[in-house]
């Protein structure tokens, strides 16, 4: 059995986890860091690279900020996290910058956003990048270059090693050379992200988020908060198939005269740039789900009127091309030159693109297990229900920085397991290889993304649920028939494998708290409760692994 000792384990390499390793490396302690493909390229390299900054106390405030964002969230929000975003959230963007990331700046030197408010924001508070996620992904793997963390990429976490009441390290597979490995460590960081694989291809996300975070933690003993909130982007790319699921605009695009149409060239929506995104995407599944969907199965998003005001069209066209050249190049890439010139409406369905929930923790990332910490899309109680316009980049800097502090201070008042506590886990990842199943593992990878798609997307209802519950048992029951090859380098049959072990209880948590929450509020919509104004006291779901079962109670909310 290869063992490896390190002070501080860092799982995933995305934003989160490299301002986690980097900071517990400046802290003093020994790290690595493992990523299941290079580091870097998770979904912060494929984001826009907006953050936001705090208030410069003019208009705006640190109090009318945080406001904004337990407003969007359903009051779900832990208020002392949402505090600490908001205070350090420049800071957060000057050490982005000082790694070799830039954001735009007015000539006084000011940092500045010429195109204006995202949605759900009162004020102008959100910074932009002419180099966008691919800048800020190669500055943070440069600068994890220089920091003297060890680095295993291309290698997947199947197990938390548990030991002495904590969380002592974890079991490994290289994927390219297929060596299984005990990591032991006196604390460990999740910051693997989310879950966007389960909804593919429904997703933009990236196709490695398959809930690694929430699975492995639950195995440890950790609490997972409010996985019913799932983000919704309401436009991507719904045609052809190779792009299904892209993101192509935001709905802060339409400004001021956009608007959605259904099938019957009827105007669904309007006026809407200043709505938060889960309540765009709710009233574009309604009208999908009452027969306005058009031949793809989306909506079209028309903003041809704004270049049709001779006073408009050339400061709209600039701010279009300036702020959202990504969306562009995704729109011509899928429709065409004149959709992507704004002459022809754009078709366009809701896509899973970010989760509010995740593991509980403290202001400085603890876990309710010793030594285990989470940053990023892995921890909960930042974003509440529903996550406010260019906050997810700013999360994973400042509650990364935190994570790495901490895990760094508090690795000095613990020893390392011994390595026959990993034992077991190392024996279990061993027998994936050769299983001689009849299921491929891929297929019931598969078969979650289409029941939760279906079932547990953006609009839900009882029935739908408890359909979900079901179809997810009998996975569970296919999962136990797996059949794998026997070969170690890049076996791909085991890697689904892993991450089939840990989308079943990503999925379970998320349709359990679903099941949990007979409202409809923030991200999370029931079509049986359509009336937000008759919602319960604001509460949290709170899901934890009793004895192998997975239960969710709804609990008073921690804001």
């Amino acid at each position: 059995m290869t063992v490896k000792n390190t002070d501080v384990l860092v799982i995933g390499a995305g934003g989160a986890g490299i301002f986690a390793a980097v900071n517990a490396s400046k802290s003093g302690a020994d790290v690595i860091i493992v990523s299941k493909g290079p580091s870097g390229y998770g979904d912060t390299r494929i984001s826009l690279g907006a953050m936001c900054k705090s208030p410069d106390g003019l208009l705006d405030s640190n109090k009318k900020f945080a406001g904004d964002m337990m407003a969007g969230g359903g009051f779900l929000n832990n208020a002392r996290l949402v505090n600490i975003l908001v205070d350090e959230a420049t800071a957060a963007a000057i050490s982005l910058e000082n790694c070799g990331h830039i954001f735009k700046r007015n000539p006084s030197g000011k940092l500045e956003n010429p195109f204006g408010k995202f949605g759900g924001h009162r004020y102008n508070r959100t910074i932009i990048s002419p180099a966008f996620g691919v800048s800020m992904g190669q500055a943070m793997r440069s600068g994890l270059a220089r920091s003297g963390v060890s680095v295993l990429e291309e290698t997947i976490c199947a197990e938390l090693i548990v030991a002495e009441g904590g969380v002592a390290g974890a079991v490994v597979l290289c994927m390219k050379t297929g060596e299984v490995a005990a990591i032991l460590a006196k604390s460990v960081i999740m910051a693997s992200g989310g879950a966007g694989a389960l909804y593919y291809p429904h997703s933009d996300c990236m196709p490695c988020v398959t809930g690694d975070s929430y699975s492995l933690s639950l195995g440890a003993g950790a609490e997972l908060v409010d996985m019913e909130q799932v983000q919704f982007l309401p436009f991507s790319i719904t045609h052809p198939k190779s792009m299904e699921g892209v993101i192509c605009g935001e709905h802060a695009m339409a400004r001021p005269f956009g608007k959605l149409i259904n099938n019957k060239g009827k105007v669904v929506l309007k006026n809407f740039h200043n709505m938060t995104r889960a309540e765009v995407s709710k009233i574009m599944i309604e009208e999908i789900k009452n027969g306005g969907a058009t031949e793809h199965g989306g909506l079209l998003f028309d903003v041809s009127t704004n270049m049709k005001i001779p006073v408009l069209r050339t400061i709209y066209r600039n701010k279009m091309n300036e702020a959202a050249a990504h969306f562009l190049e995704n729109i011509r890439k899928a429709y065409g030159k004149d959709a992507a010139e704004f002459r022809e409406p754009w078709d366009v369905l809701p896509t899973a693109h970010y989760f509010m929930g995740g593991i509980i923790t403290d202001e400085c990332c603890r876990s309710r297990v010793a030594g285990l910490y989470a940053c990023g899309q892995a921890q909960g109680g930042v974003m509440g229900g529903n996550r406010l316009g260019s906050t997810s980049l700013t999360e994973i800097f400042v509650f990364g920085k935190r994570a790495g502090m901490t895990a760094a201070k508090e690795a000095n008042s613990r020893g390392l397991c011994s390595k026959e506590a990993a034992a077991v886990a190392v024996e279990r990842l061993n027998n994936l290889f050769g299983r001689k199943g009849k299921i491929p593992p891929i297929k019931l990878k598969k078969r979650i993304q289409k029941l939760m798609w279906a079932h547990a997307g953006p609009l839900r209802d009882e029935q739908g649920l408890t359909a979900a519950y079901d179809l997810l048992a009998e996975i569970k029951k296919d999962a136990v028939d797996l059949g794998t090859a026997s070969f170690r380098r890049y076996n791909t049959q085991v890697v689904d494998a892993i991450e089939l072990s840990h989308m079943i209880p990503a999925a379970e948590a998320i349709i359990i708290s679903a099941l949990g929450r007979k409202e409809s509020r923030g991200a999370h919509v029931r079509s049986d409760f359509p009336d937000t104004k008759k919602t319960i006291t604001p509460g949290n779901v709170v899901v934890r692994n009793m004895g192998g079962k997975l239960t969710a109670v709804l609990k008073e909310s921690t804001s």
